[in-house]
C-alpha cells in the first residue's frame, strides 16, 4: 500500500520521498523492461528512462488506480515508444484494428498454454514474443510473464477486460502457428528481433 505522506512528500518534488516510493517496485520495473527488450543496456536504458518519467509526472498522479499498475503503464509505454523508434514492432493487422473500434471477440481460446510456452526454449519464446503487435505483446507480457491479472491489465492499457481477453487470445494464436512452422511465420512485413538486436 502507497503510504500517503511519503506520496505528499514526492509529489511536491522531495527526491527522497519519491525514492522510497519507488524502490520496491525497481526488480518489477527491470523485468518489464527486460521482457520488451531481451537486451540488458537497452532494459536498463527503458526502465531509467520510466522513472524519469514517473518522477517528472509524480504530482500527476491522483491514485485513481494502484502505484504499481501506474508504473506498468509509464514502463509499458516507455518500453513500446523505444521500440517503435528502432522500428522493432510489426505493424497491427487489421483485425487489431477492429478490436480498437470496438469489435471484440469472444475470448475462445484454451487455458493459458503455460505448459507448451515452457516446453519451449527461451531463446524461441523471446522471439515469438517479439514478433507480436504492441497490444498484443504488453498484455503477453504482463498476464503470462508477470502474472497479472486481467482487471490490473486493463487498468494498465486503458481498454476493458474483454480486450484484454481478445488480445491475449490472438497473441496465443499467432504464438502457437509461430512455433508450430518452425518460427517461419511473418505477423507483419516488419523486422523481428534477435537478442535485443534488428533482423531483417
Amino acid at each position: 500500500m502507497t503510504d500517503d505522506f511519503t506520496l505528499r512528500r514526492a509529489q511536491k518534488g522531495d527526491a527522497h520521498a519519491f525514492e522510497q516510493l519507488i524502490t520496491p517496485y525497481e526488480q518489477m520495473l527491470w523485468r518489464v523492461c527486460w521482457h520488451y527488450t531481451h537486451h540488458t543496456e537497452d532494459a536498463r536504458d527503458c526502465m531509467q528512462e520510466a522513472m524519469l518519467k514517473a518522477w517528472r509526472t509524480i504530482g500527476s498522479y491522483r491514485r485513481n488506480c494502484a502505484i504499481e499498475t501506474w508504473l506498468y503503464r509509464i514502463a509499458s509505454t516507455v518500453c513500446i515508444d523505444f521500440l517503435r523508434r528502432q522500428q522493432r514492432l510489426p505493424v497491427i493487422d487489421s483485425a487489431e484494428e477492429l478490436a480498437e473500434t470496438g469489435f471484440d471477440p469472444a475470448d475462445a481460446s484454451p487455458a493459458p498454454d503455460v505448459a507448451a510456452l515452457q516446453a519451449e526454449s527461451k531463446q524461441q519464446l523471446q522471439q515469438a514474443i517479439d514478433a507480436l503487435p504492441a497490444d498484443m505483446r504488453t498484455v503477453l507480457i504482463l498476464y503470462a510473464l508477470e502474472g497479472q491479472p486481467y482487471e490490473i491489465i486493463a487498468e494498465v492499457t486503458g481498454t476493458a477486460v474483454g480486450t484484454v481477453k481478445s488480445r491475449l487470445s490472438r497473441a496465443r494464436q499467432k504464438l502457437a502457428k509461430w512455433l508450430a512452422d518452425g518460427n517461419k511465420t511473418r505477423f507483419s512485413s516488419s523486422n523481428t528481433v534477435k537478442g535485443g538486436r534488428t533482423h531483417a
